[in-house]
């Protein structure tokens, strides 16, 4: 039997650690997990993290919006081409390659704002406000009199013409109201299957094609005021398309059952949200009256 020396058994060592290195093993800058590999199995952030430079945001960016396989671009891809799928995808776990709604709607709103305030359809929609409630001599609404009547329509009109003139904003703080219709028109049993929360996602997720499409309507009084007058009057249509795209395969409802359903929805939202402006502009004058 051949017995190894010890400078044998150092040297074939050696050579067994050359042929086959040890794994190294990463620090993770992020949660402090020592791990082997190209990402941390804790946290799951990239081992080779860099200063950042302006040429890695540039590609991040460019990742981020352009490759097929970006997060951002995906989720916008995926909305507008099959939005029920995606939402029943996320409802059931599937979230890791999606875009959160609510980062997407400040997105999108953000966009909004840009477009809506350097095309000019800001002074557009402020013009058009004031054609439907106001005089243009006097900046007044068109009363004769000065009778209780008269002061409490006024009231009302100024309330109207605040929401419309800030319509974005209005609509997301009457956002709670828009849930509340949704849930009571897409039946009991699916708000025993799906609780608030759930609906707020889906409903954020439609909102976000909405406001996109606002997006292309200031665009478009780039061109033409009169496309953008028709595009502002599709808007509650384009709500119920969105909602329909959005909720028919999460609640199983046909296309058909869904949009009328969705019909119900965004007219009940009207209706309470314009009760509100209502009661909020009348109630204090017959207080006061009193």
């Amino acid at each position: 039997m051949e017995i190894k020396t010890q400078t044998e058994i150092q040297s074939e060592t050696q050579s067994a650690t050359e042929t086959h290195p040890e794994p190294k093993t990463t620090h993770c800058l992020n949660c402090d997990t020592e791990f082997q590999g190209k990402f941390c199995p804790e946290c799951g952030q990239s081992a080779e993290t860099e200063r950042f430079t302006m040429r890695f945001i540039f590609e991040n960016l460019l990742t981020a919006f352009f490759s097929k396989d970006g997060i951002i671009w995906f989720t916008y891809k995926s909305l507008f081409t099959r939005p029920g799928a995606m939402i029943v995808e996320i409802l059931k776990g599937k979230r890791r390659k999606y875009l959160s709604p609510f980062p997407m709607l400040i997105c999108s709103l953000t966009i909004y704002i840009l477009l809506y305030t350097m095309t000019g359809s800001q002074d557009y929609v402020k013009t058009v406000v004031k054609d439907h409630f106001e005089t243009e001599e006097s900046g007044d609404v068109v009363l004769e009199g000065q009778s209780k009547k008269a002061e409490i329509l006024r009231l009302a009109n100024q309330g109207f013409k605040f929401y419309y003139t800030h319509y974005t904003a209005a609509f997301m703080l009457t956002f709670p109201v828009f849930l509340f219709s949704t849930r009571a028109w897409y039946g009991k049993s699916n708000r025993k299957r799906y609780h608030r929360a759930e609906y707020l996602v889906v409903i954020t997720y439609s909102m976000v094609m909405v406001v996109y499409f606002q997006c292309i309507s200031s665009i478009a009084f780039l061109f033409s005021e009169r496309a953008t007058s028709i595009m502002d009057d599709l808007i509650p249509i384009v709500m119920i398309a969105a909602l329909t795209g959005c909720f028919s395969k999460m609640l199983g409802f046909s296309i058909r059952k869904t949009v009328w359903r969705s019909v119900l929805a965004v007219a009940f939202y009207y209706l309470i949200v314009f009760a509100i402006i209502a009661t909020i502009c009348i109630c204090p004058l017959l207080f006061l009256s009193n």
